[in-house]
C-alpha cells in the first residue's frame, strides 16, 4: 500500500475503500488563453510523464486512467510512468506509478482522421477521497450537449501563453465540428485551447444538472491557440474492458455500439489532418480542409 501523509483537499492514495463524492467546480473564467486552477479542483485530472515526456490524464475509476495512446507508444515498462495529482507536478506530494497500461490496436498516427489515439493505465495504489467522471454513453446526454456549438472545458497540465508547463489549469471553449463518424470531434480555437503537454487530457461537458462528463480525451491540434481534436472514448469502453477487466459502461450495451452519434445532424466535418509520421513531438500534420499544422500534443522536456 501507498500511504501518503500528505493530502490534497481530501485526495488520498491508499486501500480501497468507499469514496466519498466531491463536486467538481467550475473554473473561474472561461491550459491555454485559461486559468490555473487551485488545489482541491478537478481532482481526478493527473499528470503522466515518462521521462521527460508530459502527458495529462483522467482518473476514471479507483485505479484506472485514461489517455492517449501516443504517449505510451514506444513501449515502455510500466514502472517509469509516473502519475501526479494536485495544481503543480512539480511540487505534488502525491505521486503514483503504474502497473499496466494498453494502447488501442487501431491507433493510426498515419490516419486521416478516427485515429483510436486512446489509451489506459492501470496505477499502482487505489485513489480515494474524490468521485470519478462518467463517460459520455448515454442517448440523451449526448443529445443535449454534444453538437457544434455546445461549450466544452479542457483541463491540462500543458504550455500556457507564457510557456509555463506542469500547472494545471482549464478553460471553457465550444465543440466547433465532428468527424464523418462523430467518433472525433474538433474543439478551441481563438486563443481557448489545449496546448502541448495536455495530450490525453478530457474534453467535459456539462450536464443540465450541472454534472461533468467525459466526452473527449486530446489527441492533436493546431498551433496552440486555434484548436485541437479529442476523440469520443465510448466506443472503445468493451476494448478497456478487455484489456484492463475495468467496466465504464452505464448504458448497458455489451456491444458498445448502442450510442446513436447520428453523424449526419453536423453541418461540418472535422477536417482531420494528418500526421507525417509516428514519432509526433512536433508532427506536422497535413490539413485536408482548413490548412495549417496541427502537432500531437505531448511535451517533450519541461518549460
Amino acid at each position: 500500500m501507498f500511504d501518503v501523509a500528505a493530502l490534497l483537499s481530501g485526495l488520498l492514495l491508499a486501500s480501497p475503500a468507499a469514496s466519498p463524492e466531491l463536486t467538481t467546480p467550475t473554473p473561474e473564467t472561461p491550459i491555454f488563453g485559461g486559468v490555473d486552477v487551485p488545489d482541491g479542483d478537478w481532482p481526478e485530472v493527473v499528470a503522466i510523464e515518462i521521462g521527460d515526456f508530459v502527458c495529462t490524464g483522467t482518473v476514471v475509476t479507483d485505479r484506472l486512467v485514461l489517455t492517449a495512446a501516443h504517449c505510451l507508444v514506444e513501449g515502455v515498462h510500466p514502472s517509469v510512468i509516473r502519475v501526479s495529482f494536485g495544481s503543480n507536478m512539480y511540487s505534488s506530494p502525491v505521486r503514483t506509478f503504474a502497473t499496466d497500461y494498453g494502447v488501442h490496436p487501431e491507433f493510426c498516427a498515419d490516419c486521416e482522421e478516427d485515429i483510436y489515439d486512446y489509451a489506459w493505465i492501470l496505477l499502482r495504489e487505489r485513489v480515494t477521497g474524490i468521485s470519478f467522471p462518467r463517460v459520455m454513453g448515454i442517448q440523451d446526454e449526448w443529445d443535449e450537449a454534444m453538437y457544434p456549438g455546445a461549450e466544452v472545458t479542457l483541463v491540462g497540465y500543458g504550455l500556457d501563453e507564457v510557456n509555463r508547463l506542469g500547472i494545471k489549469r482549464a478553460v471553457t471553449t465550444t465543440i466547433e465540428a465532428f468527424s464523418d463518424s462523430s467518433i472525433e470531434f474538433r474543439a478551441g480555437g481563438e486563443g481557448k485551447d489545449s496546448c502541448q503537454g495536455d495530450s490525453g487530457g478530457p474534453a467535459y461537458v456539462r450536464l443540465p444538472n450541472n454534472e461533468y462528463v467525459l466526452a473527449g480525451v486530446l489527441s492533436r491540434g493546431y498551433d496552440c491557440g486555434e484548436g485541437g481534436f479529442y476523440g469520443v472514448p465510448y466506443p472503445v469502453l468493451c476494448w478497456i474492458e478487455e484489456e484492463s477487466g475495468v467496466d465504464l459502461r452505464r448504458d448497458g450495451c455489451g456491444a458498445c455500439d448502442c450510442l446513436e452519434m447520428d453523424p449526419e445532424r453536423h453541418d461540418t466535418g472535422c477536417a482531420v489532418a494528418r500526421p507525417r509520421g509516428p514519432q509526433g513531438d512536433a508532427s506536422t500534420l497535413l490539413v485536408l480542409l482548413l490548412g495549417g499544422a496541427i502537432a500531437r500534443r505531448r511535451r517533450t522536456g519541461r518549460a
